[in-house]
């Protein structure tokens, strides 16, 4: 009788003793890396190289699979005229993209630049450069 109650004073005393060792280990994250979502917009600086004038244009969510929103501020029309209408930014699949206003207008035609994220290919008197910001 001595022996058996020796052995379960054994057994609770090592239950204490892992007990708290089991509680100080690392507990795992249970959030699914997948569900931490990327932001949709992505901001450019657009700067003309002719006047010197720069603004900021976001790349917004997307409205289709080749289309997202597009958020011109209001000093852009100093850098393009009606630059600041801006409204949807389409890739056009050929490497080029076009930014255009509310009713489908193109303002800009976009192409990947040398040095620069996008350079303006239309219109042609356009002398635009546009870089993200961070």
């Amino acid at each position: 009788m001595l022996r058996m109650f020796a052995v379960a004073a054994a057994i609770i005393a090592a239950g204490y003793v892992y007990l708290p060792a089991q509680e100080s280990a690392a507990k795992i994250d249970t959030v699914v890396s997948a569900s931490i979502a990327k932001p949709d917009s992505k901001e450019f600086t657009v700067s003309n190289m002719e006047n010197g004038a720069v603004c900021i244009v976001t790349r917004g969510k997307p409205l289709s699979p080749r289309s997202r929103e597009v958020l011109a501020s209001g000093d852009c029309e100093q850098v393009w005229p009606g630059l600041a209408t801006a409204r949807n930014w389409t890739d056009n699949g050929d490497g080029t993209v076009a930014l255009t206003n509310d009713g489908g207008e193109a303002i800009l035609t976009l192409g990947f630049g040398d040095g620069v994220e996008y350079e303006s290919l239309e219109p042609e008197n356009a002398v635009l450069a546009l870089n993200s910001i961070g």
